[in-house]
């Protein structure tokens, strides 16, 4: 995958702010802001309608469930699974990982 550039201008507060949150979080301001626009826009990017979008939000937000997702985006519990994997949208199981061996 090929990345674009991008240069924004921001207010030299704001500038100060990021590059102390940067060494903060030990990452660059590039980082930040990158994680920032993902963060921000990334149901838009996606080409999602509204109401699919406040579904996922609600389902990040937990007030409902994968089941009550997947119905509002049209799909099966198993597909919007493998869906929201393949875009990076946390899932917020409920349980870890050890959980999967002793199935």
């Amino acid at each position: 995958m090929q990345n674009a550039t991008l240069h924004i201008k921001v207010k030299p507060e704001i500038a100060k702010g990021l590059k102390l949150l940067s060494k903060k979080r030990e990452t660059s301001v590039g980082e930040l802001i990158r994680q920032a626009v993902f963060s921000c826009y990334q149901l838009e990017l996606l080409g999602l309608n509204q109401i699919q979008q406040q579904a996922i939000a609600a389902f990040q937000g937990r007030y409902i469930s994968l089941g009550k997702l997947a119905e509002e985006m049209g799909m099966n519990v198993l597909d919007i699974r493998t869906w929201l994997e393949e875009h990076d949208i946390v899932q917020n199981n409920s349980f870890q990982e050890s959980d999967i061996e002793n199935a």
